[in-house]
């Protein structure tokens, strides 16, 4: 499944939360300051995205590739990450799983 930059605007922002996206390509996407709380996004492909100060926070990331991914001022506290690929991902500022800041 892919989703094209409005389709992706419209899903986060007209939509009501939790968002349910496994299996979801958004690779590439741009999702800086984007409200996924307690979204599901389980086994996508997020390589490149760009969620630069977006809150994640109680969302599903298992099994989800974030090579390269820039998280920088995310918030992930209580995000779940089993299994996730970690490659080369941006943490600065991050507020991660644990409640802690990625200094």
């Amino acid at each position: 499944m892919e989703f094209t930059q409005k389709e992706l605007y419209m899903l986060i922002n007209l939509s009501p939360n939790p968002l349910w996206l496994v299996g979801a390509d958004l690779s590439g996407a741009r999702l800086s300051r984007a409200n996924l709380r307690g979204a599901d996004l389980a086994l996508c492909n997020l390589q490149n995205a760009d969620l630069r100060g977006a809150d994640l926070s109680g969302a599903s990331l298992r099994q989800a590739d974030l090579t390269n991914a820039d998280l920088r001022n995310a918030n992930l506290k209580g995000v779940t990450m089993e299994g996730a690929v970690t490659d080369n991902i941006k943490f600065e500022g991050t507020i991660m799983p644990d409640g802690t800041i990625h200094r």
